[in-house]
């Protein structure tokens, strides 16, 4: 007996400690999977910079207090997390890259404990940046800091007998409107029924949502006009950068169960991020709290319309469809726009019926028809 204990039973032993220590180590270190950086060159925004992380688990995170007595630097340190490999280093490299009004640093550390170190490196006297958590569309807990303009919140502080949101928007006599089709290129989105792909759902009701808008007189800017690539944060940058009113997404839907189905749309409102650290004074948060509040009620409004109208249409070719309602979600392109945005799933292509019509010329004119009508109710309510 002694012998096969020595033999096979201390050894299998062993083996099974060593697999625990190493499930416990792995299971307690937090991957950083995915950094999104949302920027703008309008001197009219006052968030000049949105960086968006998520991860695979809940973060802790600190302040790091300089120990040079620098008054540039902002330091983080997030203990415990590691940076993945592939996609989300690639997304590092970018961000510790880039040399606008700020400066972005993210490194692996050992000291004080493992994880990560963020460091901001801006003039503390113009600008000051906050954080908030959240958990995202796809439930990955998310952080979200945001560099502020000081300069620019206080004289908008100062304006008097105006909307604050109208120093924001697009100037012009009509309408500027951004239309996002979602995926392209590499990225076909989700793939459905007979091979159907998304982006090319998306494309197509978003050219002719498009057109349909420029025919009534409104100013459009498409986030992709064919089939190429584009970066989440670089669709916010045609609407941040170009003083539009909305932002409207176009996606359609997947689910593994083959009986879902229907049609609903999504915008972004504050409860949905938790405040954890500011820089920004109490009046200056008010302020910025204020405008928010005002552009999740328009987002919320031109949400509402647009899911109205698209059920209505929709009803005529099916009579089984589900209106699935407004909902309400973190997701990138609504964090990134810094105007009222609306994300709409027009139907799940993994639904037999409903990928056989998204594919149908008819129905995607129908759809993109309902589109137009429900934004221009939200305007002129």
């Amino acid at each position: 007996m002694s012998k096969i204990i020595d033999q096979f039973l201390v050894p299998l032993f062993v083996v099974i400690s060593i697999l625990y220590v190493f499930n416990s180590l792995g299971n307690d270190c937090i991957k950083l999977n995915k950094i999104y950086h949302h920027t703008t060159d309008n001197d009219m925004l006052f968030e000049k910079g949105n960086l968006s992380f998520y991860f695979s688990g809940d973060p802790q995170m600190q302040e790091i207090k300089n120990k040079d007595g620098s008054n540039s630097l902002s330091i983080f340190f997030l203990p415990k997390v590691m940076i993945s490999k592939g996609e989300c280093e690639a997304m590092v490299g970018k961000l510790n890259s880039y040399n606008g009004c700020y400066k972005v640093a993210i490194t692996e550390t050992v000291e004080p404990a493992k994880g990560i170190l963020l460091t901001f490196n801006f003039d503390h006297n113009k600008f000051a940046v906050s954080c908030e958590r959240f958990d995202s569309i796809g439930l990955q807990k998310g952080i979200v800091f945001r560099l502020y303009d000081k300069d620019l919140i206080k004289r908008l502080e100062q304006v008097s007998n105006q909307p604050v949101l109208r120093t924001l928007w697009h100037t012009g006599k009509s309408p500027r409107i951004v239309i996002d089709p979602g995926h392209g290129g590499f990225d076909s989105g989700a793939v459905g029924c007979g091979g159907i792909q998304e982006k090319k759902i998306c494309l197509s009701i978003g050219t002719i949502v498009s057109s349909l808008l420029k025919e009534h007189g409104c100013d459009v800017i498409m986030t992709r006009n064919g089939d190429f690539d584009r970066a989440l944060d670089e669709r916010t940058s045609y609407a941040n950068n170009n003083n539009a009113d909305f932002f409207v997404s176009i996606h359609a839907n997947y689910s593994t169960r083959s009986e879902v189905m229907g049609i609903e749309t999504f915008c972004l409102q504050p409860h949905l991020l938790t405040h954890y650290f500011s820089q920004l004074s109490k009046d200056e948060n008010n302020f910025i709290n204020r405008i928010r509040k005002q552009r999740a009620s328009t987002a919320h409004t031109l949400a509402q319309s647009v899911q109205q109208h698209l059920c209505d249409a929709a009803l005529h070719f099916n009579d089984e469809l589900i209106n699935r309602k407004v909902k309400y979600a973190v997701c990138q392109v609504l964090l990134g726009a810094q105007i009222p945005s609306i994300l709409i799933e027009v139907g799940f292509i993994s639904h037999q019926k409903e990928a056989i019509l998204l594919a149908s010329m008819e129905y995607q004119n129908s759809i993109a028809h309902s589109i137009c009508k429900g934004i221009f109710a939200a305007i002129h309510s």
